[in-house]
């Protein structure tokens, strides 16, 4: 029997968290045909020496933004690099689809692009990327906000109706039925934090139907982390839904034992007979745009109407006030903790703190420094991002020591040259992988190597229903990867974060080498995933 590629002699972590083994894998037709045997003079199309490396399965993103990136550059560079094959896109309440044509091309312009299709439905959302020669397989979330802008338009911070929620319903069903994999909520940011309980319990129900995946960024993680945590628990055991918690570290400001009463509450819902699980992104970091920072009723407002607020010291005065903020960081004005992300009209500031930009400008404080950053940006302001040091160490290491912990980047595919050169979310998007696995399993041994692989690969795939991919067995899908764990690095800094990570060997989606001993191959064998 021949293989088109055989990876000889490495150290096999298949993805259940089981004892690593030697041996060598096989793969045929893109499909993984022999796992542990010895293939020694065997033919093959190609050969990987594994010698002192780890194989494992491709690793699988469960919380990404990558929907428009797919679209701009399918490269998929910053992921690929990092070993990663399968992305969950539609995250935080924002997908491509259910849409209208006027939003669509809203979002695109969020990235500085042209739209780039002509879909409104998700099924065809699905196709559209069918036809983008996309890298890495994709598994599609239906977003809330998508949902509400399409039912109510864009523009309207409010509770639903019962007619609203009746019609956001239907599209939910039929965009599960047409491939979504589930529904994921952003209840702290525009238009999510205006749902009403009622509204995504009745959501949530039709996710059930679908045996679907609920994903929630919950509506607080700091000070009020208990009624957020807990409205998402609440949600499960009135619909049945299968939940899961994105990025579950407690923010600053959150009291101490946030993150081991989180956990217990989980534990208390898994008593019941909830299926309840998290994800968490590997860095003390946490990143968002500054429009965040507002009040819900601005974003009622035009582009016009709200840049005509930040030309005023009233209008400045009225967006200060925010009742239930975003950042701690923000209401305490710790601008020494806060950093500029992205800013086309000021790339020279991308990593300086707010103090320090403030500093620099004589502007009155950090608040004048943002609104004028927005300013600057004009109708794009929404792509004025930042971070913040929001999560504990402590906490990181808590969350990680559950077994229900998956990792998850938070983050978009990018490159560092090409159409979205320069772009980035979170300062570790380029090396989350090698943060989680340099950082928390070598290096500080928060869980084994078994388990991190696994904490990427079988726990995201179970959690969202993929059958043939998350580990490394006969019959499975043909995504894999092969990394030096000694040699793995995470190369990000604040002035240069869009540098990839070192550590990772080989890269293989569906049965084609993707990254192969630093090079990129120019096929991309990625698939568009329906559940």
């Amino acid at each position: 029997m021949g293989f088109d590629i055989v990876i000889r002699n490495g150290s096999i972590i298949d993805g259940t968290g089981a004892p690593a083994r030697r041996g060598d894998v096989g793969i045929t037709d893109g499909v993984v045909t022999e796992v542990g045997a010895d293939l020694t003079g065997v033919e093959s199309s190609k050969v990987i020496d594994a010698t002192d490396r780890l194989v494992g399965p491709g690793f699988i993103d469960i919380h990404t933004h990558s929907d428009l990136s797919h679209f701009i550059d399918p490269r998929a560079e910053s992921q690929i690099r990092q070993g990663v094959t399968t992305e969950a896109i539609g995250q935080c309440g924002i997908s491509l689809a259910p849409c209208t044509h006027e939003s669509r091309a809203t979002l695109f312009g969020t990235m500085g692009a042209k739209d780039r299709g002509d879909w409104t439905s998700y099924g065809e959302l699905l196709g559209a990327m069918d036809d983008a020669d996309i890298a890495t397989n994709v598994v599609g979330m239906v977003g809330h906000g998508a949902l509400r802008q399409t039912v109510m338009g864009p523009n309207e911070p409010r509770p639903a109706t019962d007619d609203e929620v009746a019609a956001m319903v239907l599209l939910l069903d039929q965009s599960l039925e047409e491939g979504a994999f589930g529904f994921t909520t952003g209840l702290e940011y525009h238009p999510g934090k205006s749902a009403s309980f009622d509204e995504l319990a009745a959501l949530c129900a039709a996710v059930t139907s679908a045996d679907g995946l609920y994903a929630t960024h919950s509506r607080n993680r700091d000070r009020r982390y208990f009624v957020g945590f807990g409205e998402a628990l609440d949600l499960a055991r009135e619909s049945g839904v299968r939940l899961q918690i994105s990025h579950v570290n407690p923010k600053y400001g959150r009291p101490d034992q946030a993150m081991s009463n989180t956990l217990q509450m989980i534990e208390w819902a898994r008593d019941e007979g909830l299926d309840v699980a998290m994800d968490m992104m590997p860095t003390n970091w946490n990143h968002t745009s500054a429009s965040a920072m507002l009040p819900s009723w601005s974003f009622g407002l035009t582009a016009d109407e709200m840049l005509a607020l930040l030309r005023t010291p009233d209008g400045r005065r009225r967006l200060r006030h925010n009742p239930l903020p975003m950042w701690q960081l923000v209401v305490e004005e710790r601008w020494d903790q806060i950093r500029l992300l992205a800013s086309s009209a000021h790339r020279e500031l991308v990593g300086r703190t707010i103090e320090d930009i403030t500093n620099a400008q004589n502007t009155n404080d950090g608040w004048d420094t943002l609104f004028d950053l927005m300013l600057d940006e004009g109708e794009r302001f929404k792509g004025v991002m930042l971070t913040g040091h929001a999560f504990a160490e402590e906490d990181n290491r808590i969350a990680l020591e559950h077994p229900l912990c998956a990792v998850e980047s938070d983050t978009m595919a990018a490159a560092n040259d090409g159409p979205l050169q320069g772009r980035m979310m979170g300062v570790l998007g380029y090396n989350w992988v090698a943060r989680f696995l340099g950082h928390y399993v070598r290096d500080e041994k928060v869980i084994s190597v078994e388990d991190g692989i696994r904490r990427l690969t079988q726990l995201p795939a179970s959690r969202l229903g993929l059958t043939d991919r998350g580990v490394l067995a006969k019959g499975n899908a043909a995504d894999v990867v092969v990394l030096d764990l000694n040699g793995v690095i995470d190369n990000s800094s604040f002035s240069d974060p869009t540098v990839y990570a070192d550590g990772i060997d080989e890269v293989i989606v569906n049965g084609v080498s993707a990254f192969s001993q630093g090079q990129r191959s120019p096929d991309h064998a990625g698939r568009v995933l329906r559940h």
